[in-house]
Parts: structure tokens; sequence; C-alpha cells
């Protein structure tokens, strides 16, 4: 039962912990030695980037071994709160100058030191939430509707006044934004040296996509040499998405095919080579960040935020891709 009491007090919006020690360090001493981290930007970057890393851990933890539905609940509030921490810590470390593979970097180290303080506590005590670990975490849960508020500011601060578009349909289930994604291409294709002639791959509705598959980069290779050179998505997305967020994630595709048409020196083949992984490649970092900017400076659209962490999110979740 390592977990129940922990979890009855989260679902009343607050948290306990078991006082074996009045140990202080990591973020709960770095935010006393810095009262005023609310009011600076590189402060905010910091404390939200650990937040997101501890709640994501948290809640992986929690959902893998849950021991009855309440905890089950509760690990995905963890993980929405990562979410939202996300949001903040990795687009205003970039904004600050932080490069996107420092970033992503500095949150990795992270998030190997809090992942062996959560299995020492584990292996030590049967319980995760033990100081210090402990008080790290409890100042990310005092400060989450903080972060909710943050959200919404920085999106309104970070917003062009001189978007001109006053509102944008809804993306109907079987239409793309041809236009936007024209822009989107072309602004890829300067920044991966294409061939001016060069035209995007095709676009497919795909329906039988597994239900955790958005939009899927296929093309053949020497493991699957079957596969055709397109970009598969799912209808369940042009329906639920905004196509501000459908469109970022058209060009995050895009930037895929760019970059294994570079390796392939932009020559058509039966069997590509794929020696580079992306997601976590500075310049796929870069570029998908950019495209986020690029949609939200002409449209107004509140998921600038949200686009940059789904850029920090495929490094840290998939870093293979």
């Amino acid at each position: 039962m390592m977990f129940q009491r922990f979890t009855l007090f989260l679902l009343a919006g607050c948290l306990t912990f078991n006082a074996l020690a009045q140990e202080e360090s990591g973020l709960s001493n770095w935010v006393k030695q810095y009262p005023d981290w609310k009011q600076d930007k590189a402060g905010l970057a910091h404390v939200a980037s650990h937040c997101a890393i501890m709640f994501e851990l948290v809640g992986n933890y929690m959902a893998a071994n849950p021991i009855h539905e309440e905890q089950r609940r509760s690990a995905n509030t963890f993980l929405a709160r990562s979410d939202t921490f996300a949001r903040i810590g990795y687009f205003l470390s970039i904004k600050q100058g932080t490069s996107q593979q420092l970033a992503v970097t500095q949150q990795q180290a992270f998030k190997n030191e809090f992942n062996q303080q959560m299995q020492d506590n584990l292996l030590k005590h049967k319980n995760m939430m033990v100081p210090p670990l402990s008080l790290d975490i409890e100042v990310c849960m005092a400060n989450v509707k903080f972060a909710q508020v943050t959200v919404r500011q920085l999106e309104i601060e970070f917003s062009k006044p001189t978007q001109t578009v006053k509102s944008v349909d809804p993306i109907a289930s079987d239409t793309f934004d041809t236009a936007m994604l024209d822009v989107i291409w072309q602004f890829i294709k300067t920044q991966t040296q294409a061939p001016a002639e060069a035209s995007m791959p095709p676009l497919v509705i795909q329906p039988d996509l597994p239900t955790n598959a958005r939009m899927v980069f296929e093309f053949p290779s020497e493991e699957q040499p079957q596969n055709n050179l397109q970009i598969n998505v799912s209808p369940r997305i042009l329906q639920a998405w905004s196509r501000s967020m459908v469109n970022w994630a058209f060009g995050h595709e895009l930037t895929h095919y760019a970059m294994l048409m570079q390796e392939n020196q932009w020559t058509s083949k039966t069997i590509y080579s794929n020696t580079v992984r992306h997601h976590c490649n500075p310049e796929f970092l870069r570029i998908t960040s950019e495209i986020a900017d690029l949609i939200s400076d002409k449209v107004p659209s509140r998921e600038r935020l949200r686009m940059y962490s789904e850029v920090f999110r495929s490094c840290t979740r998939h870093p293979d891709q």
C-alpha cells in the first residue's frame, strides 16, 4: 500500500510526507535561495523544467505500478501537470538564449538524477515520497495553479500584435490546410538546403493507424522495404486537434522527410539510408521549434507553448527516432 495515503491526499489537493528527516536539497533549497524566481524568466524556466521532469517520472511510475484505480487517476494528474510545466520550462529556456540541444541535455541530466533518487528511496524506504525528494515535489505541487496561469500569460506575451487573421475555421476531417502547409514546407526547404523543385511527399489519411499514432512518416528502408514514401495521418487527430496543432504536427513530419532526403542527397531511391536520429538532433529541434513560431506568428493561436512542449517531448520520449 505504498501510495494509498499519498494518493488520497493528492486527490484532496494537497500533500503530506513522511517526515523521516528535515533534510532539504535540490529544488526546495534553490527556491529559498532565489525567492523572486517567479519574476525572473530564467528562474521560472529553471523551476518549471525541474517540475516537468519530476511530475512525469512520478506519474509514469504510478501508472506502471498502480495499487488501485484512484492511483491510476492520480498518475494521469501528475502527467497532465508535467505537460503544463514542460510548456513553460523548455519554451522559456529557448527564449532566454539556451540552445535547443543544451536545454534537452540539461533536463535529461536532471531526469537521470531524479530517477536515481526515486530508486534509492524505493529501495531503502519502500516509498519514493520521503525527503529530500518529497520536498522538491512539494514545491511543484504548491505552484501548479501558478503554472497554469503563467502558460496563458506567456502565450499572450509572445503573441504577435500584427496578426491579421481573426478566426480559423475548424479543419474538416478530410481537408488539409494547404496554404499554411505550403508556407511551412517552403521554410523547411530553406533550412535543409532542398532543391527548389522539391515537393512534399504524399499526405495520406489512414483510419487504421494505431490509437497511439497521430502521424507517421514512413519510407522504404532495409528493415521495411515495402513501405511507401509518405506521411500518414489519423483522421482522429484531424478531428480532435486545432488547425494550428495539426499544421505543426505536419511540419514535424515534413522535417523528418526533409532530413531523410538531405541524408540521401535529395535523390529518389528504392531504399533510403537512415543513420541520423532526428528527434534529438540539434537541427531538427531548431527547425521544429521555429515552425511553432512561424505558425503562431501568422495565426492568433494560444498553442505556441504546446508546440514547443511537443518538440521537447519528442526528444525525451523517443530519442531513437
